[in-house]
C-alpha cells in the first residue's frame, strides 16, 4: 500500500543496465539488453535512522521508470512504469537487526511492455492477479545502490492491457546492474 508523503520526502534516480534479460514469446526466448532509469522516494529521515541501526527496513516507492531493449529475434522491447496501477512500496531491509548491511533491497513495479515487431499493436502488464514486478538484491552493501546485481524474485507473466486474461509473453529473467561503474575513458 502506498503511504502518504512524508515531511521528510527524498528521491533517488537509479540508472539500470540488463544484460541478457530472457523474454519469452510465442513459445521462442529471446535474449535482450536493456538500459534504463528508475526514480524511488523515500523518507530522507528514516533513512538516516536505518544507516544508525535504530530501524530495520525503509519503504521505497518507485514513482518513474522506463527502459527499452533491444534483442536479435524480438526487434525492440519497451518496459514503463503503469500510468494506472501504483505499485507498491519495495524496501531496504537490514538482513540483521541493528546493522544497515547488507541488505535486501527490492524494487516493486507495476509495468508496461510493447514488443512491436512480434506484437504489434499490442501494449502488455504484468498481469494483475500475479502481484507487482519485484526486482531483488539480496546481498545490497550500500543505498543508493552502486553497480549492485538485481534479478527478478519471480518469472513475470504478461497479459495483453485491452484483453486481459491470457499470458501472451514471460519475462523469465532480469539480470539487473544498478547504477554500473562507467569506466573511465580519455
Amino acid at each position: 500500500m502506498n503511504s502518504p508523503p512524508s515531511p521528510h520526502a527524498a528521491t533517488e534516480s537509479v540508472h539500470r543496465r540488463t544484460g541478457g534479460a530472457v523474454v519469452t514469446v510465442g513459445g521462442h526466448a529471446h535474449q535482450v539488453d536493456f538500459a534504463g532509469d528508475t526514480v524511488m522516494a523515500f523518507d530522507a529521515e528514516l533513512l538516516r535512522r536505518y544507516r544508525a541501526g535504530s530501524v530495520e527496513a525503509v519503504p521505497l516507492l518507485v514513482t518513474a521508470d522506463a527502459c527499452d531493449g533491444a534483442g536479435a529475434t524480438i526487434g525492440e522491447v519497451t518496459w514503463v512504469l503503469d500510468p494506472d496501477r501504483l505499485p507498491p512500496a519495495g524496501a531496504l531491509r537490514a538482513l540483521t537487526p541493528g546493522q544497515p548491511f547488507p541488505a535486501v533491497q527490492e524494487f516493486a513495479l507495476n509495468i508496461r511492455v510493447t514488443i512491436p515487431d512480434l506484437l504489434p499493436g499490442v501494449t502488455l502488464r504484468n498481469r494483475v492477479v500475479d502481484g507487482p514486478v519485484i526486482l531483488r538484491n539480496a546481498n545490497a552493501i550500500a543505498f543508493p545502490p552502486e553497480n549492485d546485481a538485481y534479478e527478478l524474485a519471480v518469472a513475470v507473466r504478461l497479459e495483453d492491457v485491452a484483453r486481459p486474461g491470457p499470458v501472451l509473453a514471460t519475462i523469465d529473467s532480469f539480470p539487473t546492474v544498478a547504477n554500473p561503474v562507467r569506466p573511465v575513458v580519455g
